[in-house]
């Protein structure tokens, strides 16, 4: 009886190999096939062969100068491009802050930009540089446009490509936030102009004609809501705001100034 079992164990073990081999070969032979259709498609057709490249969140750049700086060219095997190098080399752009290159399978590319938008424009020596909301340089000129002026008193640094620097200014994206601030408050036309002081300081003029010096150290959002408290309780007084400056950098407590004169005022 024991030498039954055993021959039929062993018979057993014999087909459960014959059935691994045959499905295993099997595996292999599928595996192979679709191996070899995929190798034929990719390099014997032109399936994926880039037929059309798109490109889209353009406005400084067209659709061509972009197509040739990512160095992806129409005829490529989609695969064989490097994306990463070609993200890098569009992103080198001074207007572009960030870009995206996607496949579309089986045979197009798109190109997605971000861009940077001209918000203001720092006047230095009679000289113009634009930037975006956050400082970062765009570029120089001597053309007047519709952007908000920032005059600066002090010394700018600068290098298209790169953020703005002002000498005495520990936080220069303090600015930027203090006029996004007063503009999402108070409206866009809100501010007149704007000029950067040493001391940590700028100077706004407002719709009414009314100038409020600030302190960068300090609570911005406060002073402003102070300084229109002070011209509102002046309009209630029957009293002038035009030409009045409301100095905050002169201790804790604002002081009012009546006709002020900037192009007297040389702090």
């Amino acid at each position: 009886m024991s030498k039954d079992k055993e021959r039929k164990k062993r018979k057993k073990k014999k087909r459960k190999f014959r059935k691994l081999f045959v499905s295993t070969a099997a595996f292999i032979t599928a595996a192979v096939v679709v191996v070899f259709c995929i190798y034929h498609v990719y390099f014997e057709t032109d399936y994926f062969n880039i037929s059309a490249i798109e490109v889209s969140g353009n406005e400084a750049y067209n659709r061509d100068y972009i197509v040739e700086k990512s160095q992806i060219e129409e005829g490529e095997k989609i695969f064989d491009i490097d994306r990463k190098r070609a993200k890098e080399i569009i992103e080198d752009e001074v207007y572009v802050e960030s870009a995206r290159v996607v496949y579309e399978l089986p045979d197009r590319i798109l190109i997605q930009l971000r861009e940077r938008e001209e918000k203001y424009k720092i006047l230095y020596k009679n000289e113009y540089i634009v930037t975006d909301k956050n400082g970062y340089v765009l570029r120089t000129g001597s053309e007047k446009n519709e952007l908000l002026t920032i005059e600066s008193f002090i010394d700018v640094l600068y290098n298209v490509g790169d953020s703005i620097q002002l000498t005495g200014i520990e936080d220069v994206q303090g600015i930027f936030r203090t006029i996004d601030y007063i503009s999402d408050e108070f409206g866009s036309s809100s501010i007149r102009g704007i000029s950067i002081y040493s001391k940590n300081s700028i100077l706004l003029k407002t719709e009414y004609g009314t100038f409020i010096k600030l302190n960068l150290n300090q609570d911005i959002k406060y002073q402003i809501v102070f300084a229109l408290k002070i011209i509102n309780e002046r309009f209630s007084n029957n009293l002038g705001v035009s030409d009045g400056m409301i100095d905050f950098t002169k201790g804790d407590s604002p002081i009012y100034i009546e006709d002020f004169e900037m192009e007297e005022y040389n702090e």
